[in-house]
């Protein structure tokens, strides 16, 4: 039976709106007035706030939970509460393991003390022995890849600094749980794809790690399972792929939700052509997420059902990596006159002779559009699964791009 890692039972939490100020005169001074105001007493019954209501999920060892929503949906309260930052008002949260997070950028360092001298206190802070933060401090500077400021005052090192060193520490100490925030969006895109492959060996190691971002590719691409939360209550959760198509088609609701002027936008049955869905299959058959290399051929394959005679369209494909970067783009308006749907199913297919993508996991994003191919013909594009490619032995290097192109070499 898999261990659980982090329990939440029924867990809501309550903040008082406007209590700004908690110093010991301030708290007097606001008890004896509220003793004597029918309006504060108001106040106070009509200024709770909350973050959080009845949330249970269960996390187990060697998993990679997403937690999807909109600002102010209760994610980082989520996260506080885990931390020990701040207590739930109602419910039970079970913790089993030793905790690393990394919640807000720089929590944790002293800006006058050196990138050194933080690692040390930051490990203390986990609860760490000095004697094991120096077996592992050549580890942590070296991923950190700040060999060469590690003595200076964190105050002047750039946000993106303080990410890696952050990140760093809380990684290379193999925590049994890692708490993780927004933070890797700071990183340029070289450490953001080395984040992702420290955090899958943790994985594979058993470590269990909640993940928080507004990049679902990065979510996808590392995450099994997902939560959704609005408004501090949990919509749905699951598999990440159909978790992240509910959090996706509520923002399209809710961007054809009523105007200003109290109108509501119309909403007409589907009667043109659409995508039902995309996957990249490789020269021996081989689908879906499997590992792929860099010169292998593959096809796009891309499905669609037309209900009745579409007339011309155009179909778009894009190759996006993990961390959102579109690689490349592909259009059949390119390739010659547009196409044309006879009522029913069928697909279109892009042969790829050579895949040319460096090592990285990678979706593809397709659309159909209208015969002048500018109009899209659905609101959001059908993603393919998660694949990755293996490409040549140093594309893995962060100055290696994101193709390798077909070249040949000469001498004179």
């Amino acid at each position: 039976m898999e261990e659980t890692a982090i329990r939440f039972e029924g867990v809501s939490k309550k903040y008082r709106l406007g209590l700004s100020r908690t110093s010991l005169p301030t708290l007097i001074t606001r008890s004896l007035r509220s003793a004597f105001s029918a309006h504060s007493r108001a106040q106070r019954r009509n200024g709770a706030f909350w973050a959080l209501k009845d949330l249970s999920f269960d996390l187990l060892r060697g998993q990679c939970l997403a937690l999807l929503g909109p600002n102010g949906a209760g994610k980082t309260t989520v996260l506080k509460l885990l931390s020990n930052i701040t207590k739930p008002t109602t419910g039970n949260i079970s913790v089993n393991g030793r905790l690393a997070a990394l919640i807000e950028l720089g929590a944790g360092f002293h800006p006058d003390l050196t990138g050194r001298e933080n690692i040390f206190l930051n490990g203390a802070i986990l609860g760490l022995e000095r004697s094991y933060i120096l077996a592992h401090l050549e580890e942590i500077i070296a991923f950190s890849e700040l060999e060469q400021f590690i003595d200076t005052p964190i105050k002047r090192y750039s946000s993106g600094m303080a990410v890696r060193l952050g990140f760093s520490v809380a990684s290379c100490i193999q925590p049994d749980i890692l708490l993780i925030d927004e933070v890797l969006a700071v990183g340029d895109l070289h450490f953001q794809q080395k984040c992702l492959k420290r955090i899958q060996s943790l994985i594979d190691a058993g470590t269990a790690i909640i993940f928080v971002s507004h990049n679902l590719y990065m979510v996808q691409a590392i995450c099994t399972h997902a939560l959704y939360i609005s408004r501090g209550r949990l919509q749905c959760s699951g598999k990440t792929r159909d978790v992240i198509a509910a959090y996706e088609h509520d923002i399209h609701l809710e961007e054809g939700s009523p105007s200003s002027t109290g109108q509501a936008h119309p909403v007409h049955a589907r009667t043109g052509p659409a995508i039902t869905g995309v996957e990249v299959v490789s020269s021996a058959g081989q689908s879906g997420a499997g590992t792929l290399h860099s010169s292998d051929s593959a096809t796009i394959r891309i499905r669609y059902d037309a209900p009745v005679d579409a007339g011309p369209v155009h179909v778009s494909a894009f190759i996006k990596r993990a961390d959102g970067a579109t690689c490349c783009m592909m259009r059949s308006s390119a390739a010659g006159p547009s196409m044309r749907l006879a009522p029913g199913g069928g697909t279109v297919s892009v042969n790829l002779k050579k895949l040319q993508l460096t090592t990285g996991t990678y979706c593809v994003e397709a659309y159909m559009l209208d015969e002048s191919d500018s109009v899209a013909l659905s609101s959001s594009a059908v993603v393919s699964p998660w694949f990755f490619v293996k490409g040549a032995g140093l594309s893995s290097s962060h100055d290696s791009g994101v193709y390798e192109p077909l070249a040949s070499w000469t001498q004179d």
